[in-house]
Order: C-alpha cells, then sequence, then structure tokens
C-alpha cells in the first residue's frame, strides 16, 4: 500500500519566459537495479547500476549527447572503476577530476538511492543573470526545495549555506542532513555550469584549448584534452522544452501502474 504515496513526478518548465539554464536529474530504482538520468543544455547522459543491496555487479552508461567527443569514453572507465565496489564506498574511491564529472555524480546517485521505493527527480535551474547575485532554485519532485541567490560563489540568501562559499563546500556540507547534502551538490552543479552558455566554445575547437579547465575533469586531462572536439551539440530549453522529458514520462507511467497494481491488491485483500 506504500505505493499510494509515491512521488508524482512530472515534467515541468521552471521560470517560462526567463533566460537560464535548465536541468533535470531523475533517479528510478528498481529491484536490484537503479538508473539514473541528467539532461541540461550540454550534456545527456545516463548510468545504471545493477547491485546485489551491497556491492555494484555491473555498470552501463550512455553519453546520449555530449559537449566533447571525448565524454563518452568516461563511462568505460567509470564501470571499471566502481564495479564490484560497495554503493557505500563509491563517493571514496576516487578524486572526481579523473571522470567525467557528469558520469560520476549520476552514479553516487544512483548509489545513494539504489534502495529506494520510489523514483527522485532533481529540477534545477540557473539564470544568466550575475551582476550584482544569480539565482538558483532546485525542486525535489516538482516542489520547490531550494533557492539561492548567490554573489561571487557567496551565498546570500536565507536559509542552506547562508553566507557560506559554493567552492568551498566540502568544508561546511558536514553541516547538513544527507538530503540538504544532495541538494546542495545538485544545486552548486547547475551553478557552475551555468557560465557555459556564455562561453566562446566555437573560437576553441578542441578541450586543451580551454585553459580554464585543463585537469577539472576526465576530458580536460592534459594527455586526453587534445583529441577531445567540440561537438556543437547544444540544446537551449529556454524555447519552454523540458529536459528529460520523455525519460520522466516514461517512469511517470511506470510509477502510475505500479500504484494502481498496489490499489486493486489492497482492495482485493480487504
Amino acid at each position: 500500500m506504500a505505493d499510494r504515496f509515491a512521488p508524482k513526478i512530472h515534467a515541468f518548465h521552471i521560470r517560462p519566459g526567463e533566460p537560464g539554464i535548465r536541468r533535470n536529474q531523475l533517479i528510478a530504482p528498481r529491484s536490484g537495479q537503479v538508473r539514473a538520468d541528467v539532461e541540461d543544455e550540454f550534456h545527456h547522459f545516463w548510468v545504471e547500476l545493477d547491485h546485489d543491496g551491497e556491492y555494484v555487479l555491473a555498470i552501463r552508461t550512455k553519453a546520449v549527447r555530449q559537449p566533447w567527443t571525448t565524454c563518452g569514453a568516461a563511462g568505460t572507465f567509470l564501470g571499471a572503476r566502481f564495479t564490484g565496489k560497495r554503493l557505500s564506498e563509491l563517493a571514496s574511491l576516487d578524486s572526481p577530476l579523473v571522470h567525467c564529472t557528469h558520469q560520476y555524480d549520476l552514479a553516487l546517485l544512483a548509489a545513494a538511492h539504489a534502495l529506494d521505493e520510489h523514483p527522485t527527480l532533481y529540477s534545477s535551474y540557473a539564470n544568466d543573470r550575475r551582476d550584482p547575485v544569480q539565482h538558483a532554485e532546485l525542486y525535489l519532485n516538482g516542489e520547490l526545495a531550494l533557492s539561492w541567490d548567490v554573489a561571487q560563489s557567496e551565498i546570500q540568501s536565507a536559509g542552506i549555506g547562508q553566507g557560506q562559499s559554493l567552492r568551498k563546500l566540502k568544508q561546511w556540507e558536514g553541516q547538513l542532513t544527507p538530503r540538504e547534502r544532495e541538494m546542495a551538490h545538485v544545486l552548486r552543479r547547475t551553478i557552475f555550469i551555468s557560465g557555459g552558455r556564455s562561453h566562446d566554445y566555437d573560437s576553441m575547437p578542441t578541450a586543451d584549448k580551454v585553459l580554464s579547465s585543463v585537469g577539472a575533469c576526465f576530458t580536460f586531462q592534459p594527455d586526453r584534452a587534445p583529441h577531445g572536439r567540440y561537438t556543437h551539440d547544444r540544446h537551449n530549453f529556454d524555447d519552454g522544452s523540458v529536459p528529460l522529458a520523455e525519460r520522466i514520462e516514461a517512469v511517470r507511467r511506470e510509477v502510475d501502474r505500479t500504484r494502481a497494481i498496489s490499489s486493486q491488491m489492497g482492495s482485493s485483500d480487504g
């Protein structure tokens, strides 16, 4: 009967008419398996873990849309590093800088929610304005859960993280609950990648030309960056479309089917 309390996830457009980056991350657990997807203007990846409740048994990944031609290969590296490891220890195995940032984040989200009964949808937005502050929002299963005004990487708004630097999250995340910590990481990532909307990637055909990002992730490692070519594969969701819309709808229908079956079984038991 618990399925009647499953979150009613749905695809929605955050702040219509306001320019900014929009991002959805959906974590959908099943028995022995969990899949996490992400889509935003620059990225569309998914990571799927098979597990026995304690260990990662197998990992599958896909780069549906990637900013650099080398990003997809990071999934193979991720699988090699994480397969056979405990779900609870994935975050401590490697520096995130050696992985694709987004596939790494998905793997950690998948591991954290592997034993959940219901899916989790994080929807986030960060506007283009940065002077004097940038506004960002995070929705959990369609409900506003975190709202930040940020100036020079410092959180100005009341609530979680007020007065703290986003670039020093590791130093203050211990004050947060596990859910708050996860939300802070998710929204911080959206804010960080929002800067890409004003970046002139057309003048940087290979990743080694983005000097400010050397060493920042799998693609930007010095030995790999010269081989990573910019794909020009972007989707600006200012047009009213929603990241991961089809995947969200598919998972929503699955949740509804499960809820209906549970309701029928409950009625028959009565």
